[in-house]
């Protein structure tokens, strides 16, 4: 499911003396099937952005469309349940959107608010609840006797309940230490990749975004400033730090072993991977030539 914005610009309190705009020509496309990263500076626009994708927030101008659904200005969005269920979003500390005295009761509250028989919503928790790492028997536990990790995946476990075909992920780690931000990362990347779903991951880590991502989008201003692959947006750091963001460390660790050998190291370097084994052909280079 294609997604594609057209000339969009949103203002908040349009047409009072506290306007304020927060986007304006937009004209992006996400390809169905494709982990795109957005980034972005804090005042940037992202997630103003994210909340037109399932119609959170309708454009001031300009054309939103998510499918075969088109969000506009012109008229009043009715019927935007369809769409919701299409496109889930995980928000930043999304569970403290839990509210049900157990976790299966939270998990089906979606699915059963859409029509889903009980029965069908309960094997779909039980289903779920697997697939984001958590062992069965917490559905019959309360949400808030859980830790703040698995009180996160029981709520991403209620945003997939829904079966989307996209799903946007907005700071999905904020909070986490780093074993935590690591395997909820690996989780979503394991869902994009089984599931097909087409990712949307709005992120300050730049680590997650080249590790991750497919294609990027860059925010500046309330408008994108850049789009284009993780090696494509990486290998200007100058040019992003001029707008208040960098590179990843190994993109950095690659550019000062440029500048302290004198050679070029030809991998992008944008996952410690990638740099150890840039770094181990290097090292195996000189060494054949010291022989």
């Amino acid at each position: 499911m294609d997604i594609i914005f057209e000339k969009v610009e949103h203002v908040y309190n349009a047409n009072s003396p506290f306007a304020r705009r927060a986007l304006y020509d937009v004209d992006i496309m996400i390809e169905s099937g494709s982990y795109v990263a957005v980034i972005g500076h804090t005042g940037s626009g992202k997630s103003t952005l994210l909340q037109h994708l399932n119609g959170l927030l309708q454009p001031t101008s300009g054309i939103v469309k998510v499918g075969n659904q088109t969000i506009t200005n012109k008229k009043r969005q009715r019927n935007l349940k369809p769409l919701r269920k299409k496109v889930g979003i995980v928000f930043q500390f999304p569970e403290h959107q839990l509210f049900e005295e157990t976790v299966e009761k939270d998990i089906c509250f979606g699915p059963m608010n859409f029509g889903i028989p009980e029965e069908e919503a309960k094997k779909k928790a039980r289903e779920l609840i697997k697939l984001v790492g958590l062992p069965e028997d917490v559905l019959a536990k309360s949400p808030f006797d859980l830790s703040g990790g698995q009180m996160r995946r029981v709520a991403i476990a209620g945003v997939l309940a829904m079966e989307p075909d996209v799903i946007v992920l907005d700071e999905p780690t904020a909070g986490l230490d780093p074993r935590g931000r690591k395997e909820i990362m690996e989780m979503f990347y394991r869902l994009h990749q089984e599931k097909r779903l087409t990712t949307v991951l709005v992120t300050h880590s730049m680590e997650d975004a080249a590790a991750y991502a497919d294609y990027m989008i860059v925010m500046h201003k309330g408008t994108v400033w850049k789009t284009g692959t993780p090696q494509q947006i990486f290998q200007d750091s100058d040019a992003l730090a001029e707008i208040g963001l960098h590179v990843p460390e190994t993109v950095r660790l690659k550019q000062e072993l440029e500048k302290k050998l004198g050679i070029a190291v030809p991998s992008p370097c944008l996952t410690i991977e990638e740099t150890v084994d840039a770094i181990q052909k290097l090292f195996s280079k000189v060494s054949a030539h010291d022989e």
